[in-house]
């Protein structure tokens, strides 16, 4: 018991009005003070919020790329896709590589999709291209005829299989085109400096990959393709794989916007979307699930 002047009864009554004040205080968590502590209020639907409305695509746009990329069927299901999404129609333009890049530098496609990776480069480098991006890979094979009559199974590199081919002096089908798969063919012939042109035994084709195939069936030649379209027309020719598994044998995709600064009617928002749309989780599926005769002919390989 407490005394201070006044007395006691006095000094009771302090002590209570001091528990009372205290209690009164932690009422707003214990008991039946207790209460829902309400957050900020709400922002009223008439007050302004501040939004980056995204680009406009445009209706329209033009795919310059590859004939691997059309003869395998890929684009059969990854442009209606894309054009779904966006509400695009996209015009697909199936070239070699070097004339897609050509396309680009003259301002007649928005967006290339290619596989000639120094060439890209070049592209990109001297500032007609931008925003170059990983998309998926695959690999060349050299095939030929089921006889294999320039021993090419023996060899276990490209370098050697093709020195071979030249020495024995058999048929060998070129896209001859400036393709990817014509750039690639002629990189390994230089590692040996050899020099197949004007050669009886060297035929340039001047067409697509899966004419070219078809061409080298039918003369009986070897030809280096790329292994997608090889596993699309497996059963359309008669011809065999006679090297693969070489490092040099690579074969990278790759996409690429058009230099908008470069030409002002380009189809820019709508070339950024598909960039996006073909590196994203759900371009990236649809090529990983892409298969023929049981092959799938693509892995992705967009980085982000």
């Amino acid at each position: 018991m407490f005394y201070v002047k006044g007395g006691k009864f006095k000094t009771i009554l302090t002590v209570l009005f001091v528990v009372a004040m205290v209690l009164g205080c932690l009422g707003v968590a214990y008991g039946r003070y207790l209460v829902k502590v309400e957050g900020p209020a709400p922002v009223q639907a008439s007050t302004p919020v501040n939004k980056q409305e995204l680009p406009k695509v445009e209706s329209t746009m033009v795919l310059a790329t590859t004939t691997s990329t059309q003869d395998t069927g890929l684009l059969d299901v990854l442009i209606p896709a894309f054009d779904k999404k966006y509400d695009v129609k996209t015009k697909v333009v199936a070239v070699g590589t070097g004339e897609a890049i050509e396309m680009g530098k003259q301002g007649n496609a928005d967006v290339i999709l290619v596989h000639a990776r120094k060439s890209e480069d070049e592209f990109v480098a001297s500032g007609y291209g931008v925003n170059r991006q990983d998309v998926m890979y695959n690999y060349f094979f050299l095939v030929g005829p089921k006889n294999d009559p320039a021993k090419v199974e023996d060899t276990k590199d490209a370098e050697s299989a093709m020195k071979k081919i030249a020495y024995a002096k058999t048929k060998f089908v070129s896209r001859g085109d400036q393709s990817g798969t014509h750039k690639k063919e002629f990189a390994i012939w230089d590692k040996y400096n050899l020099k197949p042109q004007g050669n009886k035994w060297y035929i340039e084709s001047g067409q697509g990959m899966g004419a070219t195939l078809i061409m080298a069936s039918e003369m009986g030649a070897y030809t280096l393709v790329d292994s997608g379209t090889w596993y699309k027309f497996v059963d359309k020719v008669d011809l065999k794989v006679v090297l693969q598994d070489d490092s040099n044998l690579f074969n990278p995709y790759g996409v690429i916007a058009v230099n908008p600064e470069k030409y002002s009617n380009l189809s820019k928002n709508a070339a950024a979307a598909f960039i996006d749309f073909i590196t994203s989780d759900e371009g990236q599926k649809i090529i990983g699930d892409y298969k023929a005769n049981g092959k799938q002919l693509f892995i992705p390989d967009a980085k982000k």
